[in-house]
């Protein structure tokens, strides 16, 4: 479904974080091995927040654990600061992971249940010391008070907290060393509907107050689209579409993210919500399809998509689509 992975990187001179043809496989069994990531490539601008996108097996989350190696990365190139973080190993890659911080998925269980809040936001600032910021009482202090959590709270531990307390306190944990892109791995979804505007308000303070880069990883396009500057679309370890959020929404040319547009509580008006209704079963990542991975649940298939996987193409400024038929897609309705 999505090109080679060889997906269109800029020539710019603000690019943060390159990544280049990753691929991740997770072995199961005695010959089989799940493919997580099928060789995508992406980059980040410096201040730029990426979204990426997709449901629930597709790979995000996989693809940012990679980036700051918490999974092993099978092949593929991790480019910071003209580093390559999949090869770095022992004090190396231990004296950058400080400026690749990430905000996991579920805000409890995130945290450290046996220690107290305070500990837990300043354990980074206590291993690192002055190499990445003083440690002191008012700096923890200014840290929650930042994140929205009382400083009088401090002493509390994890369980004494809401849902979207924790994810705050997980935020305040992430920039105590002062990073410089942070990843957040659906940071929202765990949290009430009401919350979660909170938590996507605060992010934005804080990438305008601590100057951040931003990936953003959520199965919800909707959400995306309200963060991200650019968003990847991602389906079973492969990027089949990559676009402004504005391009993506108002002209998205593949069918897969014309149906997540389509199944949003409220769909876009540039489809149909009949796209949506996608039918078949996610195939298996053991033994993904042969040809565009998307072949076997699109409304659109012929006989080239189940026999070449399409390449990674320009349909228009900083858009690219993975798909053989972007135009009849986009011109189905």
């Amino acid at each position: 479904m999505a090109g080679t992975g060889r997906a269109p990187l800029r020539d710019r001179p603000d690019i943060l974080v390159r990544v280049e043809d990753l691929t991740v496989e997770f072995p199961v069994g005695r010959h089989e091995v799940v493919h997580a990531v099928s060789g995508i490539s992406f980059d980040v601008a410096e201040g730029e927040t990426l979204g990426i996108v997709g449901e629930s097996g597709c790979g995000k989350s996989t693809v940012a654990r990679s980036i700051i190696r918490l999974n092993t990365i099978k092949s593929g190139h991790v480019i910071y600061h003209d580093k390559d973080l999949a090869t770095l190993e022992g004090e190396d890659l231990r004296r950058v992971r400080p400026d690749l911080q990430m905000i996991f998925q579920d805000p409890i269980s995130s945290l450290n249940p046996r220690r107290r809040v305070r500990a837990v936001i300043s354990e980074g600032l206590s291993i690192w010391g002055d190499d990445k910021g003083v440690w002191s009482q008012d700096r923890i202090e200014e840290l929650m008070v930042a994140v929205g959590i009382d400083p009088e709270f401090g002493e509390r531990r994890a369980h004494q907290f809401s849902g979207g307390q924790c994810q705050r306190i997980g935020i305040a944990r992430a920039l105590a060393l002062d990073p410089k892109v942070l990843i957040c791995d659906e940071p929202v979804s765990a949290l009430d509907v009401s919350v979660q505007a909170q938590i996507l308000n605060l992010l934005e303070e804080m990438k305008s107050r601590y100057g951040l880069t931003l990936m953003f990883i959520s199965h919800d396009l909707s959400v995306v689209k309200n963060v991200s500057d650019r968003i990847i679309v991602m389906y079973l370890g492969k990027a089949c579409e990559i676009g402004t959020a504005d391009e993506l929404y108002e002209r998205p040319r593949h069918p897969y993210t014309r149906a997540l547009l389509a199944s949003i509580p409220e769909p876009a008006t540039t489809v149909d919500v009949a796209e949506g209704n996608i039918t078949g079963e996610l195939p298996s990542p053991i033994n993904p399809p042969r040809g565009c991975r998307f072949h076997t649940r699109c409304q659109h298939v012929t006989d080239i998509c189940r026999a070449e996987e399409p390449q990674m193409v320009a349909v228009g400024g900083d858009h690219f689509v993975a798909c053989h038929h972007p135009v009849e897609v986009a011109l189905a309705l």
